[in-house]
């Protein structure tokens, strides 16, 4: 072949190579960092590697305990699955998230007029810092795999949306994509409801707009075989999220006698905090709903509740200390449910998941019950178990942390690949059960670099990931400042416009994920204000993608409506 052809061809693929090449570059980059181990965290990064292992072993969740349906069995899944192909667990968190990047520019194409402005998208959201930093990807822990999960839903929906008027076939390896991916955001976290907004919407548009195609080419509404398979197509994520759903329970009462996939979210245990929260008392303590005093007068009237009373006052008394006034007495709404728990645990309720579920259907029904004879004073309680009940001074909170949390957001703050962690306890064992199972090296306790650590070895891998998370800490807050002003240069322009084909599926877009992350920031600021401290980057994991596609996206939009050849022919004449 002539080198002329082999430089057209070249040319012809250089966005595919591109795009491959930088992906081959982050693999290289990410795959000598080290994992940082918790196995003292047995509520969380222990807790996964558990499950995992049981997982691994066909136990599904192993044996029950006051822990095993508290947290979504997908993380523990997938741990298990890249551990028996004998996977580095870095590698393949890093992998996903990859090829996630890829197929989100891939179904948001038709929207731009260049591949410039596929392949910035591509790269800011490839090399995002929260993609390898500690809390989110040395950690092992669920909350990682969430900003895959996330641009993955929006991007196959998304592109549902523009083929909502195309075949059938079109849309549905979109909604098979999206629904299965939806349903292991759902089943990774218990706070997954913030992605719904978006699906739903999309969902609705996208139904409307079938309909009124439907009427517009039929000249009235009628049902044929194209118009039903649409329909259930642009319908199949949500029927994949309750069949997933509906999957897990079935296994959880194969396996404990208990109909439920979540005990936060779909057990007896949810409705027993939901039901204390609605419980009103004149107190007003931040942060804490389930006051001392309440938890006396609810004993009054909860005979089951009350037999557990020396368990659940030492419970609490424990966890006393774990929120952000220790020693108060009181605890928090971020660890009141987790004391209850232990309370259960340590009277023995939890002997199996049927005498547990029994416990607090008993307890549920008897606060009710005493609500509904008048003894317990009722309040407003939130759509979600876990929400504190809304108080007039969070009219003022809220808004004031939404916007210090998107700042936190779009600066990067805290955002870092660590080469140790001082908090790892020093248990050897510990730490060698996490690398087998992980098949990574693990940072040790120490930050001397001097010592015959892994940290000795690992330190230049760090820094480099470090020094490009420094650039998005430096530019994010400028970045964000001129991606506001094109969105509002984009929405004018599509108001002002006649023909907006040309800017509505591009604005749809950025103004679908910017309100999908105004919704996490809004469901994590409230959590923030009222149950326990929650400005972390690896609660607003999810938060990261989306704001470097609203950004990004409104960059390049305008700049590709720029006409750069005129502006360069008048700076050429003026010389």
């Amino acid at each position: 072949m002539k080198f002329k052809q082999k430089l057209g061809i070249l040319k012809k693929y250089r966005f595919i190579i591109c795009i491959i090449v930088f992906a081959i570059i982050k693999q290289i980059l990410v795959a000598n960092i080290p994992i940082t181990p918790y196995p003292n965290q047995g509520y969380d990064d222990n807790m996964m590697v558990d499950m995992a292992v049981q997982i691994r072993a066909g136990d599904w969740l192993g044996e029950y305990t006051s822990n095993t349906l508290v947290k979504g069995p997908f993380f523990p899944f997938l741990l298990a699955v890249i551990n028996y192909l004998g996977f580095s667990y870095i590698g393949v968190m890093n992998l996903i998230y990859t090829i996630a990047c890829i197929y989100f520019i891939y179904t948001i194409k038709d929207i731009f007029k260049t591949k410039k402005s596929l392949f910035a998208i591509y790269l800011v959201l490839l090399f995002n810092p929260v993609s390898y930093a500690f809390w989110t990807l040395q950690r092992v822990y669920r909350n990682g795999i969430t900003l895959a999960q996330a641009i993955v839903v929006i991007g196959s929906l998304f592109a549902m949306y523009q083929r909502r008027n195309k075949k059938v076939r079109d849309m549905l390896h979109f909604a098979i994509i999206g629904g299965l991916t939806l349903a292991s955001l759902w089943l990774t976290r218990e706070d997954g409801i913030w992605i719904l907004p978006f699906v739903l919407v999309v969902t609705l548009i996208v139904l409307i707009s079938i309909l009124y195609m439907n009427i517009k080419e039929k000249k009235k509404f009628k049902i044929t075989k194209t118009l039903v398979g649409k329909v259930i197509v642009s319908i199949l994520p949500l029927i994949i999220l309750f069949g997933s759903i509906n999957v897990i329970r079935t296994i959880n009462y194969a396996k404990y006698g208990v109909y439920v996939y979540n005990e936060i979210n779909d057990g007896y245990f949810g409705k027993v905090i939901k039901a204390m929260y609605s419980v009103k008392t004149d107190e007003d303590i931040q942060y804490v709903t389930v006051t001392r005093n309440k938890l006396n007068k609810i004993y009054e009237y909860s005979e089951t509740l009350s037999s557990i009373r020396p368990q659940m006052e030492a419970s609490m008394d424990a966890w006393d200390y774990n929120d952000r006034h220790p020693g108060d007495t009181q605890v928090e709404d971020g660890w009141f449910w987790w004391a209850l728990k232990e309370a259960g645990e340590n009277a023995g309720i939890y002997e199996n998941a049927q005498t547990a579920n029994e416990f607090y259907r008993k307890v549920y029904e008897e606060i009710e019950q005493a609500k509904k004879d008048g003894n317990l004073e009722t309040q407003m309680s939130m759509p979600s178990n876990l929400m504190s009940p809304w108080k007039a001074s969070y009219w003022v909170e809220l808004p004031k942390t939404m916007i210090e949390i998107t700042w936190y957001i779009i600066n990067f703050e805290d955002v870092e690949t660590v080469n140790y962690a001082v908090d790892i306890p020093d248990d050897a064992d510990g730490i060698r059960r996490f690398e087998a199972f992980t098949n990574n090296l693990a940072v040790g306790n120490t930050e001397d670099t001097n010592a015959d650590y892994i940290t000795k070895y690992t330190e230049k891998y760090v820094d480099r990931l470090n020094f490009i998370g420094n650039i998005y800490q430096i530019s994010g807050a400028v970045i964000a400042i001129i991606a506001f002003i094109c969105y509002i240069i984009m929405t004018m322009k599509l108001i002002k416009s006649k023909d907006k084909s040309d800017t509505l599926d591009a604005w749809l877009l950025i103004t679908g994920v910017g309100l999908s992350l105004v919704v996490l920031i809004l469901g994590v600021s409230y959590n923030h204000i009222t149950s326990c401290y929650s400005k972390y980057y690896m609660y607003l994991s999810g938060a990261y993608p989306l704001v470097t596609i609203v950004c990004i996206a409104s960059i390049c939009y305008i700049l590709e409506r720029i006409n750069w050849k005129k502006i360069w022919k008048k700076e050429k004449n003026k010389k």
